[in-house]
């Protein structure tokens, strides 16, 4: 008889359960609960629980994979074993489950030395589901029988209608995506030059030249060999029935394997000099000339298990190059040699190692920043560090240890993370999940020199470090798509007519395959939820509203573990579009440069000794079904303990009506900083620009958005370096400040906290910030919306990459339908059972959906697509889909669990905070979520049918944005415009 979890007892050590012996018992106050560790006697497969009152369950298994070439095996491996299993013949058991059920988290990872399959669930039922699906998936794939799968995932030949060969595949083309990222070249050569002898030199994720070295028969070998029971470690957390788990594990898959040989790490890497390597990365061949050598330097710190060190260099690094003012950082600004300074730590694997690198200088300062950086670091170790500075690193550097807010991820997730990050190198699986005494420690050894010692030995007199110089170039993209077309036209010449045609035909029968519909037989043998297994309505976060002191003040009473999380909002809606993107740049710049009372230092130290996190930004909020009018708030949040609550609020109000701008230098630096950030992010997410450029051009939240963080801002800011004129810039940041800090246009939120808490926030801050009116400013506490959208247009944006995203939409409400729980729903459908298998499946992207927002807003988009004009084309075809989809009258149930799931995540305290905060300033209420939950719940496809026709006409008359290598916008060619970034 199986033990409820009620009744469960506490598994002793030396216990046998289910084949599994249990071998330690640790307890772990501060997440309160146990590990506990045990293993499987016949296979040996290790595992972990963390047995705590967790309601979201989480069940991962991962595996040491260390590759030994650049082909990508494993990360070809981790897509594939989701492509169907013995017991789950269908073709997307992933697909499948993600519409499906009620996970809060689905995903497989691949790491430089091990791939993880982590699931999570707050319903028990589907938990066991999901472990299931899972379980079959990696130890019994379809990948045996079927390799169509990996010519699919991995990479095949493709050949036009001439019988030209090109490769495709969904890895191969999302390598394409990341290997334009000049910081993935920067960490492939630190690996190659510090690690050469171990599994870390190679690519785990693939170099694109490489991965059409794999064949099919290695590809096989590798999961064999890999994919055992005795070389997998399974990582429980939560609340969880263990007896119902561990019988499933045995019965159902390990009881039919026996031991075989583990695989085994190589030894340490020696210590080794890698010397200096230069690396090209690619620019856009018609980018502008500046300024983009990059220099870094790296230096193992040590083992994997010496905790203590590694934090110890997270808070070194916080203290020497946190900001512009930190010591590493401005000896290379003030001499106006580079735009920034980075440090960076890579402690999740065996050798962990730091880096300092230097961004964006002329070559001809290569020697004299090697020496200046060289120079400061000895002044550093020998004049000691400012010991204020490394105090106040140390308090923050707990505070966000103690505090575990793992934003959206499952905290079991995080937890699997930490435990690999020791146990699978021999560690314990504890040693990375409590604090502990550390920052005793080292506060103790912070007067004997250590942190002074740590960065001698690290960066000046580590015989084990390297040099990666970065070299921009135009020509790389071009280079390298020669090279591959050589290798394509070397490799046709070598096949004789049936190598072709068997090549030919082996593409065709992936088409067919690909084309090929499950069957309802297969599709009913994946474990299914039913309507009854969800809650009815979402969870109501508490949200009291109250007037104090004439501040309307948002208070959430939930438990925060101790924390506050307050947030203040100062509306900015009647701003124009140069005014949001001059906000936009002050909230980069609040509390890095110097107020009437504080120095840059001064206002870091303070903001780390009494706060978690903050943070300036802009943020909008919109009304359903109405593109046109809009809320825009310039916002500041931050953490803090109540102890420390009026000093956090002093010092945020100081920022916000005192900062000065007056140090021309540290402004234009952090200027020239902001736009490199995101010329680089722009490139990597070109979906995220894509969709923020299509989004403005029909809702005035958009436009906002566009002018705070998007191309228009990126734009914006080049047109302020190239044209800098000081005095106006100058004035204009000021008096844009003093116009946004207006009290009477302050609304304040906290979460957690008691009443005095609360009155305490509300009270220093208006003691806080000037009580005066200022000169322009408005007595109504909300301003007139001051932008329009743009209207529909076709554009193209240039990046350097071989690949593009794909955006077009349109406004659904200028057609006759509006959004509501339906159109999410609908969305849903049309990503998962339409978009999927014609952008992703067939077309190669790695990524695709629809998504539908609540100002009506329907957007289809590609992420890391080899043919984006070719995406753009077939989205015309969604209504046609919906309609014929609905038509059949199909059953609704797993698209309505999976879109209850959807808006149903696990949040922490602070993200709670944040959304019922949104929820208010967007006029939801929690009625209207019920009402949009009953909409899902109730749905129907004759009701969904009415979309059909709206969704069409807005994709078809709406915009696009093409992002992409130039040879992908030329393939598309009927652009309006096109812009280089």
């Amino acid at each position: 008889m199986r033990m409820t979890m009620q009744e469960r007892r506490e598994l002793e050590v030396n216990e046998v359960l289910h084949g599994f012996r249990v071998q330690r018992r640790v307890p772990l106050e501060e997440l309160q609960g146990t590990l506990i560790q045990m293993e499987h006697e016949t296979t040996g497969l290790k595992l972990i629980w963390l047995d705590r009152a967790e309601e979201n369950k989480t069940f991962g298994i991962a595996f040491k994979t260390l590759p030994w070439n650049d082909t990508g095996v494993f990360h070809i491996l981790e897509h594939s074993v989701l492509c169907g299993s013995d017991r789950y013949p269908v073709k997307e058991p992933f697909v499948e489950l993600v519409k499906n059920s009620l996970n809060t988290f689905l995903n497989a990872m691949t790491f430089p030395d091990k791939t993880l399959y982590p699931v999570a669930s707050k319903n028990n039922k589907d938990f066991i589901n999901l472990m299931r699906v899972y379980m079959d998936a990696v130890l019994h794939p379809a990948i045996y029988r079927n390799p169509n799968i990996f010519r699919q995932e991995g990479w095949h030949y493709a050949f036009d209608e001439a019988g030209t060969p090109s490769y495709k595949g969904v890895v191969f083309n999302e390598m394409k995506g990341a290997m334009a990222n000049a910081d993935e070249l920067l960490e492939d050569a630190m690996c190659q030059a510090m690690l050469p002898d171990t599994p870390y030199r190679f690519n785990s994720g693939g170099d694109p030249k490489h991965i059409p070295d794999l064949t099919y028969e290695d590809f096989i070998h590798t999961h064999r060999k890999f994919y055992a029971p005795s070389n997998a470690y399974i990582c429980l957390d939560g609340n969880l029935d263990i007896d119902e788990v561990l019988g499933i594990l045995q019965d159902e898959y390990l009881k039919d394997f026996g031991r075989t040989e583990p695989v085994h790490f190589p030894p340490k890497q020696a210590p080794v000099d890698g010397g200096s390597r230069t690396v090209t990365y690619e620019i856009a061949p018609d980018e502008e000339n500046e300024p983009r050598m990059r220099i870094a330097w790296g230096g193992v710190i040590g083992d994997y298990d010496d905790r203590e060190k590694l934090v110890a260099m997270h808070v070194l690094h916080s203290v020497i190059a946190h900001n512009n003012h930190s010591p590493l950082v401005k000896c290379i600004l003030d001499r106006g040699l580079a735009e920034d300074v980075i440090v960076s730590v890579m402690d999740s694997v065996r050798q962990p190692y730091a880096r300092i690198e230097v961004r964006n200088y002329a070559p001809e300062n290569t020697d004299l920043i090697r020496t200046l950086i060289h120079d400061e670091l000895n002044r550093l170790v020998k004049e000691g560090l400012d010991r204020e500075e490394l105090d106040s690193a140390l308090a923050n550097t707990e505070f966000i240890m103690r505090e575990r807010d793992f934003g959206s991820y499952p905290s079991g997730l995080i937890y699997s993370f930490n435990i690999l990050e020791s146990w699978l190198y021999g560690g314990k699986p504890e040693a990375n999940l409590q604090v502990g005494d550390i920052f005793e420690k080292l506060r103790e050894k912070a007067d004997q020199g250590y942190f002074e010692e740590l960065l001698r030995a690290v960066y000046l007199d580590n015989d084990h470090r390297c040099e990666v110089i970065m070299e921009p170039s135009r020509r790389a993209g071009e280079e390298r798509r020669k090279a591959e077309e050589r290798r394509l036209r070397d490799e046709e010449a070598s096949w004789d007519s049936a190598e072709k045609e068997t090549l030919q035909r082996q593409e065709r029968e992936l088409q067919k395959w690909q084309e090929e519909t499950d069957s309802e037989e297969d599709l009913q043998c994946l474990p299914h939820l039913t309507l009854a297994d969800i809650q009815d309505m979402p969870e109501d976060i508490p949200t009291e509203v109250r007037d104090m002191e004439g501040t309307k003040v948002l208070v959430h009473d939930i438990p925060t573990g101790g924390i506050l999380y307050v947030t203040a909002f100062f509306d900015i809606t009647d701003r124009t579009e140069e005014e949001l993107s001059r906000i936009s740049f002050l909230t980069e710049i609040l509390g890095k440069i110097a107020t009437r009372r504080s120095t840059a230092t001064d206002l870091l130290n303070r903001s780390r000794l009494y706060c978690g996190n903050i943070d300036f930004s802009t943020a909008t909020f919109s009304k359903n079904n109405d593109g046109e009018s809009y809320k825009a708030k310039l916002v500041a949040t931050f953490s803090t303990l109540p102890k420390n609550l009026e000093a956090a609020v002093a010092l945020v109000t100081e920022v916000l009506s005192e900062t000065q701008l007056l140090d021309e230098e540290a402004v234009r630096n952090l200027l020239k900083q902001d736009r490199g950030d995101m010329q680089q992010q722009m490139a990597m997410a070109g979906h995220s620009l894509g969709l923020r450029r299509l989004t403005a051009m029909f809702t005035g939240a958009g436009v906002v958005n566009e002018c705070t963080d998007g191309l228009t801002y990126y734009e914006w800011m080049k047109r302020q370096e190239e044209n800098w004129d000081w005095t106006s810039f100058q004035n204009l940041l000021t008096e844009d400040l003093h116009r946004c800090v207006n009290p009477n246009k302050m609304m304040l939120s906290i979460t957690g906290g008691t009443e005095s808490d609360v009155q305490t926030l509300v009270t220093e801050f208006r003691n806080g910030l000037p009580s005066e009116e200022f000169e322009g400013a408005s007595s109504e506490a909300e301003g007139q919306p001051a932008v329009r959208p743009w209207g529909a247009r076709k554009e193209g944006i240039v990046i350097p990459a071989d690949i593009s995203f794909a955006i077009r939409g349109g406004d659904i409400t200028k057609f006759g339908a509006q959004w509501n729980g339906e159109l999410s729903l609908a969305a849903r459908i049309v990503s998962y059972a339409y978009l999927w298998n014609i952008i992703r499946v067939q077309g190669g992207a790695y990524g695709t959906g629809l998504t539908a927002g609540v100002s009506g807003l329907t957007a289809c988009y590609s992420y890391r697509d080899p043919k984006g004009a070719e995406s753009l084309q077939k989205y015309e075809t969604v209504g046609t889909f919906l309609k014929e989809f609905t038509d059949a009258d199909p059953d609704l149930t797993g698209f309505i669990i999976g879109a209850v799931s959807e808006s149903s995540r696990v949040l922490t305290p602070r993200l709670k905070g944040n959304g019922a905060d949104s929820m208010y300033l967007s006029g939801r209420t929690y009625e209207d979520r019920c009402t949009e939950r009953r909409r899902v719940l109730n749905s129907t496809p004759e009701k969904l049918a009415k979309y059909a026709e709206p969704l069409a006409k807005a994709i078809a008359e709406g915009g696009i944005v093409l992002v992409g290598g130039k040879n992908q916008l030329e393939a598309y060619g009927e652009l309006d415009r096109v812009i280089t970034v």
